[in-house]
Order: structure tokens, then sequence, then C-alpha cells
């Protein structure tokens, strides 16, 4: 035996699941679930009906239907059509439904058009027709919606999972303004969301640290972890490098933390290879890394929608996954390309509009070999506009350079070498 509710307000789900496990949220609206075996605890079907309702009136929904049957797409669609509380006797979904109109059925456009062209109104005039030539002229669609129109679909509920959330809030008794005693706040929830992330078979990949603080505001830190973790050592190791980095301006009242959960990372270690360093511990290199010469210089290059040479940004580093199947064959064997940041200021000599001699900073001699110019240039539009000659040189004490020539100002400059 199956009910479903169905209300424009209130937490539906909450309402299903505070009598049955099993429930499937059809739509935003709509929640059907089982209440097989209430019998023996509540009653009969009207008694299960009626205490649904007094939850639900509890719950805040102060408008809405019900409906009971023992078929759950029966129950959907008398309660979404249906206003008020119905109850459908075993045997008797065909004559509870026979009324409803065809497009309470969640059919094609173009099914629901060719019942309007034969003239079917009503899930009974539906009912009637030969299942056979149904079949024939709309396919399985047609049976199946003719099976609902009976009442005699036969499934299962595709029950939904809740979401997992991995978070706390404490408050504290006394308000926090020294790191120590902060940290061992922290280690008890970090410790507990843990030990729940193991029990799920789960790791977490960002943690978000908030701390409310005495004056009324918030401090909020986010870290992104490059590979899952679920070490609490770990984590609090991190949170204590990032509060020792970004501390909160005055003392804390309640401290709350929330960790995104992930698939763990899955590492198999070959027989006869060296061990290597844990991936666990990269989040806690990058940070000291990040202490030392700032967090806007440690994580990944990210190359910048711009034509403009060496144009990238410093985003957090996360280890992707190598992707499945196998691989490409080896590229052919490139230059690198060394850049000099910033470029060095450089004096050439220009001979047939070609450059025949160079001077920079360690570097000095006759071009043997030049290749160019390409011209590039954009965003003339904004300050940081650029329009520059680049030429590749062979210079004779050695070494292949990449140097330009800025229009504007018409200075030198040396962009890098290639090794």
């Amino acid at each position: 035996m199956f009910a479903c509710a169905h209300s424009k307000n209130g937490n539906l789900f909450a309402l299903a699941a505070s009598f049955s496990p099993m429930l499937e949220q059809t739509s935003p609206d709509t929640v059907v679930f089982s209440v097989a075996g209430l019998e023996r605890l509540i009653g009969t079907p009207h008694q299960i009906a009626s205490e649904i309702c007094r939850q639900g009136a509890a719950m805040g929904m102060i408008q809405g239907s019900l409906a009971i049957s023992h078929n759950p797409d029966t129950a959907v669609l008398i309660a979404r059509n249906i206003s008020g509380v119905t109850i459908v006797p075993s045997g008797q979904e065909a004559e509870s439904l026979g009324d409803l109109p065809v497009e309470a059925l969640s059919a094609a456009p173009e099914i629901l058009e060719t019942f309007e062209r034969w003239g079917i109104r009503t899930l009974a005039a539906l009912a009637a027709l030969p299942e056979i030539g149904l079949s024939e002229r709309c396919g399985e669609e047609g049976v199946r919606l003719r099976r609902l129109a009976l009442g005699q679909t036969n499934r299962i509920l595709r029950s939904s999972p809740p979401e997992r959330r991995f978070e706390k809030r404490l408050e504290l008794e006394y308000p926090i303004a020294l790191l120590e005693p902060l940290l061992f706040v922290v280690s008890s929830i970090l410790h507990e969301l843990a030990d729940s992330l193991y029990q799920h078979s789960l790791a977490a990949n960002r943690m978000n640290l908030v701390l409310e603080l005495e004056d009324g505001s918030r401090h909020q830190r986010v870290q992104e972890f490059a590979v899952p973790l679920r070490e609490p050592q770990t984590l609090l190791k991190i949170a204590h490098l990032d509060l020792e980095a970004h501390p909160p301006r005055t003392s804390i009242v309640a401290v709350q933390i929330a960790l995104n959960p992930a698939q763990p990372q899955t590492l198999q270690h070959a027989l006869f290879v060296p061990s290597h360093p844990e991936p666990q511990k990269l989040q806690l290199a990058l940070m000291r890394v990040a202490g030392l010469a700032g967090e806007q210089n440690v994580g990944s290059p990210l190359l910048l929608n711009t034509h403009r040479p060496d144009a990238f940004a410093m985003v957090p580093f996360l280890l992707s996954r190598p992707a499945a199947g196998p691989q490409p064959p080896g590229h052919p064997l490139r230059m690198a390309f060394r850049f000099f940041r910033p470029a060095l200021q450089a004096t050439v000599q220009i001979q047939r509009d070609r450059p025949v001699q160079l001077a920079a900073l360690g570097i000095r001699g006759a071009v043997r070999t030049a290749s160019g110019p390409w011209r590039s240039s954009g965003e003339w539009w904004t300050e940081s506009r650029w329009a520059r000659d680049e030429w590749d040189v062979d210079v004779s004490a050695g070494g292949v350079y990449r140097i330009y020539c800025v229009l504007e100002s018409r200075n030198w400059f040396v962009e890098g070498m290639y090794d």
C-alpha cells in the first residue's frame, strides 16, 4: 500500500521520511511512499491518512492532497488531480481514475494529439481501448499509458538516498582568543566528521571553516584539497597552517566545519618499485610553500583568454586523474622555452631591418640567424594594451633567444631562451 502527498508548500520529503524509508520524490511538490505495515502501528487506511494529515499540518502544510492506493502510480495521479483525501480500495483503481482527463498522464504531446483526434478525453475512455490495437498504433508507450489508466502498473519505488551532510557547529562556553584552545575544539570536530566519512567510505575534497566572532561577524576560510582527504590529523594541520596565516581579528564564540564528500583516491603500489610520498601529504606541502612564497605564487598556472604573451593566472592546484583507455603515441621532441621574469632590457643593433647585434644582462654577441618579425597586439581598449614585434635569434656566444621590440617606446627586451 502506498500514499502520495501533493502540496505546494512544506517539506514533503521530511513528511514522507517520518512514516517510511521507502519513498520517491516524483516532483518538487509530490512524494509517494510506502505505508505497508503501518496498519499494525496506526490502524486502518483511514486512520493512516488521518495521521499523515495531522503530521503535515504540524509541519506547516496548510493546503494539499493525499491519496492512498495499492498502486503507487494510481496514488500519484489521484493526489495530483483530486483535492482532499482519497482512499482507493484494492481492485477499484480503474473506477477511481476513470474521470481524470488524459492530460493527467505524463505522455508525449504527439500521443496526446492522437488521443484528441480519436475522441479520447478521459482515462476511462483510454482504458476501454483494446490493448493490441493501441500497441499497433502507439507502441509500448501506448500500452504503458493504458495500464496507468487501469491502475495496473507494477513497479518499485525509485528511492533516492537522502543527501549526506558532513558538518557540525559547536557553540563555545566562553570566547576563545588564542590559537591553541581553538585548535583543540577544531580537532574534536574534525575527528567526528572524519569518522563519519570513513563509515560511508568517503573522503573530503573541500573544508569550509566558519568562526563566529564575538562582535557578531564571521571569519570564513575555505580550503580546496589537491587530493581527497579523510585523516583527521592531516585536516587539523591544514586548518592550523591556514589559521596561522589568516587569524581571526577577535575572540571566537562558535565554530562550524563542513566537509564536502568525495570518493577517496585509490593508489596501487607496485611490489618492486620504491614507495612514493603519500598523496595526502601534498596539501600540507603546498600550504607550507604558500607560507614561504605567498599564496598568490603557489598553485597551477591557468592560461587566460587573451593573445597577450605569457598571460596566465595562478589557481589552486587540483590533481586530475589520468584519462582511461590507451595512451596516445609519444609526441615529437620540442624545444622548451624558459621565460625571463621580468624580461631583460636589451640593446639591439639593426641593419637592413634585421637585428645583427644583441646585448643584455649576461647575454652579448652577434646575431647569426634571425627569424621574424612576428607582430602581435591587443587589448587596445584597456590600459594594458600592447603592440610589439618578436624575433627568434641565434647569438654567436651561444643560445637561442626570443627578443621583442615594443612599438610604442621602441625599447627592446629579451623575453626568454630556448633550452
